[in-house]
């Protein structure tokens, strides 16, 4: 039977869970923050910038990519007032605010360091790892600073360099920065730790940084050795030295596993300080083509540290690092990395830290109301689950009350959450 349908305007959203993002945002005063971190971005006008960068952080999290998509908004009135703005504002005063805020790269940092800061500190959290990578994010037209250079997604495209510092721990950025397209990320790395690992050292009782082979230099391992509380695990490019020097090394293999695992320590850190080397061998498959260390039948992995432990916990630890890679997949394809840009630069550099800003918020909820198995959810079955409810608001005894129908993940869970965030 052929069901009619009638299209009605009414005041209520499809995306009533957004409320959750809304409440999370004035509990721990994100409109203030910003403010004593950019101070007076531009005279004021109808929006602040916070309220944009707000509203933009939701039109991620609802399912929104391009900065165009903040006009289907126009006709969800509720959204507008959850976040307490009239109305929506014009892409163009959105991309100019993001403009001016591109301008501000310490005040960038400082609001994504604060915002950790905040949840080491509420959280107890006294040990932390952090996982270094750098990705590429092609683009199609002629952007300001998107230039040819390393994009194996994209063999010689143009596109912009973006590196990150996430905390495995408790899923949420640390650092980023945006360069241009011909730029390496394993430049200026020291320069790009040193802020935030000055602050935290201080404040935390041990610190595990872990990089890919990329970021190995002699510079960056004294550097990190200077820290008494800071370790690191850092593969070791393919140098010609390793290639005699891993074969002749006796090996042992733990747990009955069919990897085998050497090492060997060098007195050339820091005031002499010992660098411990980690090999881990598996032998390859039966006609597969010998294309590391030739010609040898076994593939070799390094793994440098300024900690000595037994091999195969190292390895343990540093094959963990995988994580990131599903991080930065998560980033591109449902926070808008690399596809909210602009022709302007500086435009481009606030927008890729928007899409890092709104994965540290989620990744805040998660560590202080999510529960059990929600923890483990990604933005994507959040919004399903959790963001997709129908809401709208009443007015009753004079009070305006948001009201919001059931999430698939009930009323019993949902209240536990919102006393979690109310409480935090």
């Amino acid at each position: 039977m052929k069901t009619k349908y009638e299209i009605v305007q009414t005041k209520a959203t499809p995306f009533g869970g957004l409320y959750i993002i809304s409440e999370f945002l004035d509990q721990f005063s994100f409109h203030q923050l910003f403010d004593n971190v950019f101070k007076k971005l531009r005279k004021v006008r109808r929006y602040e910038p916070s309220q944009n960068v707000s509203l933009l952080m939701a039109m991620l999290l609802a399912g929104g990519e391009r900065l165009s998509d903040i006009e289907h908004f126009a006709d969800d009135q509720t959204v507008c007032e959850l976040f307490d703005m009239p109305s929506i504002p014009v892409d163009t005063s959105l991309r100019d605010d993001m403009q001016l805020i591109g301008q501000h790269d310490k005040a960038r940092d400082e609001l994504l360091l604060q915002l950790n800061e905040t949840l080491f500190d509420k959280s107890n959290i006294c040990s932390i790892i952090v996982d270094i990578d750098g990705t590429a994010l092609p683009v199609d037209g002629k952007q300001e600073n998107a230039k040819k250079g390393y994009c194996p997604a994209e063999q010689g495209s143009r596109c912009f360099q973006s590196i990150k510092a996430i905390c495995d721990t408790t899923e949420t950025v640390i650092a980023e920065k945006t360069m241009s397209g011909d730029s390496h990320c394993a430049n200026g790395i020291i320069d790009f730790i040193r802020p935030w690992l000055d602050r935290l050292s201080k404040k935390l009782g041990h610190i595990k940084l872990r990089l890919d082979a990329g970021f190995y230099s002699d510079a960056l391992i004294t550097f990190l050795e200077s820290y008494s509380n800071v370790s690191c695990e850092i593969s070791v490019p393919q140098h010609k030295w390793l290639q005699g020097k891993v074969r002749r090394l006796g090996y042992r293999s733990y747990y009955h596993s069919t990897r085998q695992y050497a090492s060997w320590a060098y007195g050339e850190g820091l005031n002499g300080a010992f660098r411990y080397y980690y090999v881990e061998r598996s032998a390859k498959e039966s006609g597969a083509q010998l294309e590391l260390f030739d010609p040898d039948q076994y593939t070799y992995r390094v793994v440098v540290s300024n900690r000595e432990r037994r091999p195969n916990v190292i390895f343990d630890s540093y094959n963990k690092r995988a994580r990131v890679e599903k991080h930065i997949e998560e980033l591109k394809n449902q926070y808008g990395l690399g596809k909210l840009v602009s022709g302007c630069f500086e435009a481009t550099k606030a927008f890729c830290w928007l899409s890092h800003l709104t994965f540290t918020l989620v990744g805040m909820l998660r560590q202080i109301a999510f529960r059990r198995k929600m923890k483990r959810y990604r933005l994507k079955r959040l919004r399903f689950i959790l963001f997709s409810a129908t809401g709208w608001f009443v007015e009753h005894a004079r009070r305006r009350i948001f009201k919001i129908g059931v999430t698939r993940i009930g009323p019993y869970r949902f209240n536990a959450l919102m006393q979690r965030i109310w409480a935090w």
